[in-house]
């Protein structure tokens, strides 16, 4: 398996390369639930074919190159992925992973990629663990809340996860299988179900899961390796918080709350000063930090006026912007760095070619990690 004895043997100093995981998200297929919620036959195609243009030159509808809207039910678009990726530089899949206490969602199409090697790429889960809503930053109806149960249930969930740590193409740092957590403050019991799925994967033969906490927005617990292994910057939302360093996320959410509420308009934020926000934001030292990196953004397919568009984004932006955080990334000796997304398509967020601009946000993460 190609750079198998790389990512197995991780090194967390000194690196020469930074490798590129690109967060994934398992949507696009039917399932129960989204049926029941949302209709008959919903996957997130269905919210990217109604997108309408909002304003002047607004970036909508997405459509996929060559009208690629694949189904995540059969394997074969995840074996083309895995090429494209590879190809450009993409070096694995962080795949978003729902469990909420004993119950699955979304879980077909990484069942499907555990059992085919002809998808040949490494993979992680990052544990979705918010509860679900019908509104936009997890405001609405609730659909089905998040809870942690007990011993019982921690260890159903780590048995689960232990058949994909086994897998060669699984992400490990010194042999530890990554497992990003997307809400580490949510989870009120965290250090005991630290401790049970540690002394679960020794039971089975594995050394302990290496953690990774999920910056994102408004954060009201400290980081440290007490709780975890390391951190990782989710953007654009950490470049717009109260936590990146720098007073903005005040004003930025009295625009939102105004857009949204009053004006019944998508609230505008420009591109470059994101990027400036995300190449400005410094970390304690206390714990390894993982940069995060995104191409576009862009809500309104899902929420239509109630979104959030990220304006004046392009390839050419894009990866002026993508080769200062990837040498920063290389800097701190870093071997991962994280980008959103291979394929948020209702957020704007996907790296996936479309009929705009074909494969150039690719081309150019290929560009700068392959120094052409």
């Amino acid at each position: 398996m190609e750079k198998k004895e790389k990512w197995e043997n991780i090194k967390m100093k000194n690196s020469k390369k930074t490798l590129i995981i690109a967060m994934y998200l398992p949507q696009y297929h039917t399932f129960k639930e989204n049926d029941e919620w949302w209709g008959k036959g919903h996957t997130e195609w269905v919210s990217c074919k109604a997108a309408i243009p909002l304003f002047k030159k607004h970036n909508q509808p997405r459509i996929p190159l060559n009208n690629n809207y694949y189904d995540l039910s059969s394997i074969e678009p995840m074996i083309q992925q895995s090429k494209i990726a590879k190809k450009y530089g993409i070096d694995g899949f962080c795949f978003y992973h729902y469990w909420f206490n004993g119950r699955m969602i979304m879980n077909k199409p990484v069942d499907n990629f555990l059992l085919d090697k002809r998808v040949d790429i490494h993979f992680c889960f990052s544990w979705a663990n918010h509860t679900w809503t019908n509104g936009p930053q997890r405001k609405g109806k609730v659909l089905i809340k998040q809870t942690y149960g007990d011993e019982n249930d921690w260890r159903k969930h780590i048995e689960y996860l232990i058949q994909f740590f086994k897998d060669d193409r699984y992400i490990k740092v010194n042999g530890r299988p990554v497992m990003v957590i997307y809400d580490l403050k949510d989870i009120n019991c965290w250090l005991s179900m630290k401790e049970v799925w540690k002394n679960e994967c020794v039971k089975y033969g594995l050394k302990p899961p290496y953690f990774i906490s999920t910056l994102k927005h408004n954060i009201d617990i400290q980081h440290d390796n007490s709780l975890v292994d390391a951190q990782v910057e989710y953007q654009p939302t950490f470049a717009l918080s109260k936590n990146s360093g720098l007073n903005y996320a005040f004003w930025y959410n009295i625009k939102r709350i105004i857009c949204k509420d009053f004006l019944h308009i998508p609230c505008k934020v420009n591109y470059n000063f994101v990027w400036k926000r995300i190449l400005k934001a410094n970390h304690s030292n206390e714990i390894k930090t993982f940069l995060g990196c995104y191409n576009d953004w862009d809500t309104t397919a899902r929420w239509r006026d109630r979104g959030i568009v990220h304006l004046k984004s392009s390839p050419k932006r894009f990866g002026f912007f993508f080769k200062k955080q990837y040498e920063r990334s290389v800097e701190l000796g870093n071997d991962m760095m994280f980008i959103t997304a291979w394929n948020e398509w209702s957020e704007g967020a996907y790296l996936e070619p479309d009929q705009k601009y074909g494969f150039a946000y690719l081309e150019e993460i290929r560009n700068v990690v392959r120094g052409d």
